[in-house]
Formats: structure tokens, sequence, C-alpha cells
């Protein structure tokens, strides 16, 4: 069976085609297609409570170019999802509806527990069997998951709304970001994930697992890629001390400056500020030394959970 997903993010969107099949007890898939663009749905939303008419411009534009992809391909079912934005949206409705009447997509809006949960399978999909004791963060858009496995059993998640697009909005008033401005945006992130982080227990014996493009820019860049390979990025490495490297080299350049690095995506210029604090705080949180880089996540998710409910079962 052939299977189209799509994840409408606060920033960015990912479509992920891809032939499913069940191996026994478990349920497989060979990629067919994948894209992500950036649109920053979210953008301005922190401040107005309503996703903003270019925003939703852009938005639908490229998925118009992903439904005519979806249509180049013999998909048997068309499953979409949106997350934070869409979710915490005044206008929401006016969203879905012209989704529905521009696109022809129709598009299941999910809470912050369920993006988790779809996200975890994602995740465990990609480690394999390297999955029984892990401590999973995925950082989005408009709001940040965590997902706890121990003994192979999911011990909890959690669900807090800030993400790399709200972040930006408030925080990074100057260019390069002041001392001022660094303190506040760590300031922030501390106060607002802190009591999360607590309340998922303890960290020990567990790895953490990082999701979403703010740590697979990390990685990118870490490894210097001028050109994004993804079986490259899954399953690297990155320590505590990498990160908060890179989080003085980024937020010591200017906007234009970080534009050149090699490793870094178009649209994340900015972003990746935000993101970085709030990877690298949350480590400090855990008392976690590394971080392993997944580049699989919600758009997996999505495809694997649709297809064990009414397939493989």
């Amino acid at each position: 069976m052939i299977l189209a997903g799509i994840d409408i993010g606060t920033n960015a969107l990912r479509l992920l085609i891809a032939e499913m099949r069940k191996k026994g007890s478990r349920v497989e898939f060979r990629p067919i297609h994948e894209e992500r663009r950036i649109t920053r749905l979210g953008e301005g939303l922190v401040n107005s409570g309503r996703l903003s008419p270019p925003a939703i411009a852009r938005t639908l534009q490229a998925l118009k170019e992903f439904h005519a992809v979806v249509t180049e391909h013999p998909v048997d079912k068309v499953i979409a999802v949106a997350t934070s934005a869409v979710r915490e949206a005044g206008n929401r409705q006016l969203f879905l509806d012209r989704l529905r009447e521009e696109t022809g997509l129709e598009a299941e809006v999910i809470l912050g527990e369920e993006e988790a949960r779809r996200t975890l399978k994602g995740v465990r999909y990609g480690l394999r069997a390297d999955d029984r004791n892990i401590f999973v963060m995925d950082i989005g858009g408009g709001s940040t998951e965590w997902m706890v496995v121990t003994d192979g059993e999911i011990r909890g998640m959690k669900t807090v709304g800030i993400g790399v697009v709200k972040l930006t909005d408030r925080a990074l008033a100057s260019d390069p970001l002041s001392d001022a401005d660094q303190h506040r945006l760590i300031r922030g992130i501390e106060e607002t994930i802190g009591p999360i982080l607590k309340s998922l227990g303890s960290f020990s014996g567990h790895r953490l697992i990082g999701t979403a493009g703010t740590v697979t820019t990390l990685a990118a860049l870490e490894l210097g890629m001028t050109v994004y390979e993804a079986s490259r990025v899954q399953n690297t490495s990155l320590g505590l001390e990498q990160i908060e490297a890179w989080y003085r080299t980024l937020v010591g350049m200017s906007l234009n400056e970080r534009r050149g690095l090699a490793g870094l995506e178009k649209g994340r210029e900015d972003l990746i500020i935000p993101g970085t604090a709030l990877l690298m705080t949350a480590m400090r949180l855990l008392g976690a030394r590394e971080v392993v880089v997944s580049e699989y996540g919600l758009k997996e998710g999505i495809l694997i959970d649709w297809f064990e409910k009414n397939v493989a079962n």
C-alpha cells in the first residue's frame, strides 16, 4: 500500500510518500518521495493569535505543490495533520476551509499529546531495536514535546507551547543578539521547561534523542554539509560542548553572516538561535552530555500509525 503523509507544522511542511507493508509483527516502509518547505505558518501568531494572510498564502501554495506531487504517484491514501499553529489560531477554521477548497486536502488538527505519540512512533522506527530507554525531544515551531520510554514502555509524554517560531517572535530583538537578549532568551526557556522536565522524572539511564529541524540542522553544521544527506545525519551524536560552541558561534554572527554557513537550511537563519538555546538549556537541566539525532519523526509516525490502525491489525 502506498501512503502519503503531510505534516503541516508551525514552521515547516513535510511530505513523505512511502510504500507500506507488514513484516512479521513490524510495520515497515520504503520511502518513495520526500520534501520539506519552510513557510512559517505560525509567524506572528504569538502576538496576534491568528494566522496571517501572507503566512496562509505561502503555506497553501506549498501544499498545492505537495498535492500535485502526490497525484503523480499511485497513492492509496493521504493523511494530513496540522499541529501547534493551526490548533492555537483563532482563524484555524478559515485555514482548514481554504486548504480543502484550494488543494482538496483534509487535515486533522492534533493535540500536543497526540503529536508526541505519533512522533515517538517515527523516532522509534528509525532507532530500530535500540529504543528501550530513551528520552525524546521534538523541537517544533510552535511547541516542543518530550517523550520518555523506559524498559520499552512509554512512561511519560509532555508538550509545552514554545518552539522556534514563537521564541524568534518574542526574543530576537537584536542582530547579532545582545547579551541582554541572550539572557532573557535562556532565562525564559529555563522557567518554561524546567517544571516540565522535572515532572517527567529521572533522566538517568536514558539516551537523549533529538528530532526535527533544529537538531538535524546542528548535525549538518557540524558535518559541514553543502548538500543535506539524511542518511549521514541519522544517529549522529552531538555533545553538549559542541552545541554550546555552536550557540556561541551563531549568536556572534549577524543574520547575513549565518546565511553563508554550510549546512544551514535557507529560512532557518534566525530560528537556529532559539532552537539551539532550547536544546542546550534542556540538556543542561537534564544533565545530558550528548544528544542522538533522529531524522525520523512525525511524518513517519503519521504513516506508521495509520497503517497499524487500518491495515496491519
